[in-house]
């Protein structure tokens, strides 16, 4: 049998042989999975033995994973604000800069909670449900064009348990929406369509129509901020995570006469990836 920390150091060395990102985060995440366990049970018990099965299971989730395959498709989950999420290549990959994004949203609001919330986009659900459990008397609509993603995130709410707090909307943005908010929120597609041949081929196993944002990356986000007006209340917030190099095109498309000065965020990169802007 093989200790936790030797199977892990095994991994991690053929995955940097492979080229692949992040090898040993990778590692443990795997052995997370095998075992049941979270990462840091995975580090505080690294002198633990794993058994032959569980060593099988171990190796054979990294073969597919030395094939360029994401491994929240290979274990059909990824973890996002501290629950786990089921994901498929229907849709995105839930990422730390989107937690971010909810994290950095949960500022601007301080006492004055939003009692209604709209989420764009909404993939995997990871954003709606995630707020639904932060904004617990807030009533929450998640949209997106996908109805596989839509039946993705079904799941993961009535997984979660809060499946009765969301309402799932089949609907091209705002077409099937006929309500207003507090608080809109969306991670929308916004890699430039010539930039999509040079995504990692992890990336590239993700739904393209959650990734492509048309010529320049904008299409989507500037309909959004063209058409949200119409679903805010007064004094309602919009909140957008955007690529790199976008803020300051994206600012631009804020109405002096509708909208107050955008505010843009950097992430824990560095990167000015979030965009806060108020209904006047």
């Amino acid at each position: 049998m093989m200790t936790i920390a030797a199977l892990i150091k095994d991994g991690t060395e053929k995955l940097i042989a492979a080229g692949i990102d992040e090898p040993e985060v990778n590692c443990e995440l795997i052995l997370a999975f095998v075992l049941n366990k979270t990462r840091t049970y995975v580090r505080a018990f690294s002198q633990d033995f794993i058994n032959e099965k569980q060593q099988t299971l171990f190796k054979n989730i990294l073969e597919e994973k030395l094939k360029g395959k994401p491994l929240a498709h290979i274990i059909g989950q990824a973890e996002f604000m501290g629950r786990v999420f089921k994901v498929n290549p229907n849709v995105l990959i839930p990422r730390p800069e989107t937690e971010e994004l909810i994290n950095e949203s949960l500022k601007q609001f301080k006492n004055n909670l939003p009692s209604s919330i709209l989420d764009l986009c909404t993939g995997s659900g990871c954003i709606a449900i995630s707020l639904a459990f932060l904004f617990k008397e807030a009533k929450i609509t998640a949209t997106d064009i996908s109805t596989s993603a839509l039946e993705t995130a079904l799941t993961n709410a009535q997984n979660l348990q809060i499946d009765k707090k969301i309402n799932f909307v089949k609907s091209n943005l705002f077409e099937e929406i006929e309500s207003k908010f507090d608080f809109i929120i969306s991670n929308p597609p916004y890699i430039p369509t010539n930039d999509m041949q040079t995504l990692s081929p992890e990336v590239l196993c993700e739904p393209h129509l959650a990734l492509d944002g048309g010529l320049d990356g904008l299409d989507i986000i500037k309909k959004i901020a063209e058409e949200a007006p119409n679903y805010l209340n007064p004094k309602g917030l919009l909140a957008l995570e955007i690529g790199c190099e976008q803020a300051s095109k994206v600012v631009k498309f804020f109405r002096e006469d509708i909208w107050q000065n955008p505010q843009v965020i950097k992430d824990f990169a560095g990167i000015e990836r979030f965009i806060f802007v108020h209904k006047k």
